[in-house]
């Protein structure tokens, strides 16, 4: 009898805890964090110098002489090409002339009206205004001269010029051009929902369009200040350092600018399920399983970014979730133990039923 009763003692207990082990359910439990939503916007755009212009004369007439050669560096004010101007510097000198005989005339009268003080005042205020005629006169005939000449209107370098000495341009005819490429600008595309992100001052990288080409790194310098309403997309301006003349106006570049859309939390994206109501996963709360509804915003790599009801750091079901049920108590158990424990459960609960 006391054996009987010591053997219904020790196996109670063993039934009890048989079945109490069968209740937790295992499982491997990831953190949800916070992670940033980034991505690459690209797009493709031609280069153009900073400062680039196409040179025509400001006047018809035979070409006198071409100063430059192609590619040739130039300083701003340096002179290009030049015309025949004999009858231009006729005219400065004429004006001069001019000039010079209205101020010995005025001269003359304050001379006079000094002496005898019989000169009137409107007398010599006419006199003036022939010098102040005369003077406009002469500025007038130094602009005409000025004219028969093409000028760099900033430092850079020319291209290649079809006009000879002997030639007679007009002022449709081009002369050559002219860019200032140490800085070149590019301008591409963005996607409208990117109008926060790429703002001036933004960082870009650009590379060729040949095989392990160089990238190099600009910065945006101007946005456009309205959407197309048809590609739905705004363009935005790069500039990049060019001080190495490697590169040249119109070369064709692959703009990347890696931007971010805020912070999301970051799941293992075998933690969501599907269901008839959408995409949820299981979070832990006191040892116990909780369903929360999930968003989807975004694949980043082995991880989905999503809006839920849970807090950063909250123990995400990444494995048995196939055997999870709202309020099922559960074991948070490492990776490498969840097939013994279950194994473990399966055979109490064979031993439980025997």
């Amino acid at each position: 009898m006391l054996g009987a009763l010591n053997g219904c003692s020790d196996g109670q207990p063993k039934a009890d805890s048989t079945r109490s082990m069968v209740r937790t359910v295992p499982v491997v439990t990831t953190p949800a964090e916070r992670q940033a939503l980034k991505e690459t916007v690209t797009a493709v755009g031609t280069a153009r110098a900073q400062y680039s212009v196409t040179l025509f004369p400001e006047s018809a007439g035979i070409v006198t002489g071409v100063f430059f050669e192609a590619d040739q560096w130039v300083d701003e004010g340096n002179v290009l090409l030049e015309l025949d101007n004999r009858d231009e510097q006729l005219a400065v000198s004429l004006a001069q002339v001019n000039l010079n005989d209205a101020e010995r005339q005025v001269k003359r009268l304050l001379s006079v009206n000094r002496q005898s003080g019989n000169i009137a005042q409107s007398q010599i205020d006419a006199a003036q205004s022939q010098v102040d005629a005369a003077a406009i006169a002469l500025e007038k005939a130094l602009v005409a001269l000025d004219r028969r000449r093409v000028k760099a209107p900033f430092t850079g370098r020319v291209g290649i010029t079809n006009i000879d000495p002997g030639d007679r341009v007009d002022t449709s005819t081009e002369v050559t051009t002219l860019d200032n490429r140490q800085i070149l600008l590019v301008d591409f595309t963005v996607p409208e929902a990117f109008t926060r992100q790429v703002i001036e001052g933004t960082l870009v990288s650009a590379s060729r369009w040949q095989k392990d080409a160089q990238t190099y790194q600009g910065t945006v310098v101007a946005v456009d200040s309205r959407i197309d309403p048809q590609s739905r997309a705004f363009i935005a301006r790069a500039a990049f350092n060019n001080d190495s003349d490697s590169l040249r106006p119109g070369m064709a570049f692959q703009i990347s600018v890696d931007v971010s859309r805020g912070t999301f939390l970051a799941v293992n994206n075998v933690s969501v399920q599907w269901g008839a109501d959408g995409a949820y996963l299981w979070i832990i709360e006191q040892d116990q399983a909780t369903r929360r509804e999930v968003a989807l915003v975004k694949r980043q790599g082995e991880k989905l970014l999503i809006e839920a009801d849970i807090t950063d750091g909250a123990n995400v079901v990444t494995e048995g979730v196939q055997s999870m049920r709202e309020g099922i108590a559960v074991t948070i158990v490492g990776k490498d133990a969840i097939g013994a424990v279950a194994k473990t459960s399966a055979d109490l609960e064979n031993a439980g039923g025997d």
